[in-house]
């Protein structure tokens, strides 16, 4: 069970989703413990090999996104 725990907390401390204070604990704890940093190490690579996300929708998408909501909005007020 603690694997999991420190699993869970490696993927906050990857994603800077956790506390300052416990962030500094977390980044002390990688120094001092050589299997947690290499479990961290290989969440790291993961995360550098994931696609990145589209922040910027193609126009085509977002007239479908406009012609569902003009078509439910029509709907609606039917």
């Amino acid at each position: 069970m603690e694997e999991t725990y420190t699993y869970n907390q490696l993927v906050k401390f990857l994603y800077h989703e956790m506390p300052a204070e416990e962030a500094m604990e977390m980044a002390q704890y990688l120094d001092e413990d050589p299997e947690t940093r290499a479990m961290f190490d290989s969440l790291l690579l993961a995360k550098i090999q994931l696609p990145k996300a589209r922040f910027h929708p193609s126009q085509n998408a977002l007239n479908n996104i406009l012609r569902y909501s003009t078509k439910t909005a029509l709907e609606a007020s039917l």
